[in-house]
């Protein structure tokens, strides 16, 4: 079989079984496997033992486990509830109220769970009942929640991250530094936007008039803990205290005692927080594989080879590339979910941006923030759907218009990021070590 043939076989058969509801880890197996056994027979397939070990058998992705731990034990032990009830005493008083809490909870916790989808799901459930019973305007509401919970996979640490350089072999420590000065940005142009936005039109989000009293140095013991945990691992990073497994290792344990501190570890919790970071880590680790075995199949083919030839040989200008291969996810960022559109991409685009002389933390910086689109962009937007469960009745176009104002303020961002690359590379080359 030619890489030509391979090609076109292996977008059939991935659209076909994405199209019947295969899991992405599935139909890239399935299609790495029948395309390796009609272009070489058995003899390609005695290398997939190795191919899967080696891939999952990786220090790289040692992380991936450990946080996402912390983030279940962070999510069921009530620690997310109470930090967020803690920071709306503290900004009731912006411009937007409760809805500027929104972005920053999303922040902090985004960086202590990885998860876009777990940190909209979260912050949503404390806050939706409580700002419609206020009078917020739904479409504020929805659009802050589904745009603050794609901060989840930028804001260090992230699974999608260390995911990322488990297949372009970068540097996990070197991302994570690369996503803190954009995340945060990024964070303060949504605030930005609900501040003008409700200067405008007070009446999107009504004044507080509650008083916070008594209430309010009460409230740091709610903020300070979780946000002291996110500090120290990333400042043990960034330091060279420690690599990203070690630091995930002393989160997890912090994020026990911030829970026992609270009266939150109980065993129930515990139990439910494991099994939770049981099925997350057997999900991402079976994707992993499945990417793996689909890129060993484009190598083996030619068709990694043949497509980075045909693309350098039409001269494209490095923006013309970086644009098309922005509509590229854009696109895909449509139909299917961010993760797997990167698990299905990069074996084919890593040669290509290798080879166009991109930097891979600055791209792996870029890549994230189109998946972070794609969570938010219809009709296959993860956060959306997750909002739209927790949203009371009211009707799915709430949740995407809402959403669609942060869509454009992530595209405009991804060209600032393109024209000032030190946004995201200036702290790493910062770092101890330059690790």
């Amino acid at each position: 079989m030619t890489w030509v043939a391979f090609s076109i076989f292996s977008v059939t058969t991935l659209v076909l079984l994405l199209a019947a509801g295969t899991w992405i880890a599935i139909a890239l197996i399935t299609t790495g496997l029948s395309g390796l056994y009609l272009t070489g027979g058995l003899r390609p397939l005695m290398a997939l033992g190795s191919i899967s070990w080696n891939s999952i058998n990786s220090f790289t992705l040692s992380p991936v486990p450990l946080f996402i731990v912390m983030g279940a034990i962070i999510l069921r032990c009530g620690i997310a509830e109470r930090f967020y009830q803690g920071l709306a005493i503290w900004l009731r008083v912006l411009p937007g109220g409760l809805l500027q809490s929104n972005i920053i909870a999303c922040s902090v916790f985004a960086a202590a769970c990885g998860s876009s989808v777990a940190t909209a799901g979260t912050i949503g459930t404390v806050t939706i009942p409580q700002l419609q019973r206020r009078g917020y305007d739904n479409r504020m509401i929805f659009g802050s929640l589904a745009a603050g919970g794609t901060l989840g996979i930028l804001i260090p640490p992230s699974i999608v991250m260390i995911i990322y350089c488990s297949i372009v072999d970068e540097s996990v420590a070197k991302l994570f530094m690369a996503g803190v000065i954009p995340g945060l940005l990024l964070a303060l142009l949504f605030m930005a936007y609900i501040g003008v936005r409700c200067i405008l039109n007070p009446s999107l989000a009504p004044a507080s008039t509650e008083d916070g009293g008594k209430r309010t140095l009460r409230s740091l013991f709610d903020i300070v803990p979780l946000f002291g945990l996110i500090m120290f691992v990333m400042g043990s990073i960034y330091a060279g205290w420690a690599t990203a497994t070690e630091a995930a290792a002393i989160g997890v344990l912090v994020s026990f005692l911030i829970a026992a501190l609270y009266g939150g570890l109980t065993w129930p919790n515990v139990k439910l927080a494991h099994i939770e970071a049981v099925r997350t880590t057997c999900m991402v680790l079976f994707i992993v594989v499945g990417a793996q075995i689909f890129s060993y199949g484009l190598a083996y083919s030619g068709v990694s080879r043949a497509l980075t030839e045909y693309v350098l040989s039409l001269e494209l200008s490095s923006f013309v590339l970086f644009l098309a291969i922005a509509v590229l996810y854009v696109g895909l960022g449509c139909l299917i979910d961010g993760s797997s559109m990167m698990l299905l991409t990069l074996p084919v685009l890593y040669p290509i941006i290798t080879a166009a002389g991109f930097d891979l933390v600055w791209f792996g910086v870029a890549l994230v923030v189109l998946v972070e689109v794609g969570m938010i962009t219809p009709p296959i937007g993860l956060n959306l759907f997750v909002l739209h469960g927790l949203s009371n009745g009211r009707p799915f176009a709430d949740v995407v218009n809402g959403s669609l104002p942060y869509v454009i303020i992530m595209l405009l961002f991804l060209m600032l990021l393109w024209l000032v690359p030190e946004i995201a590379l200036w702290l790493p080359s910062q770092m101890a070590g330059n690790a």
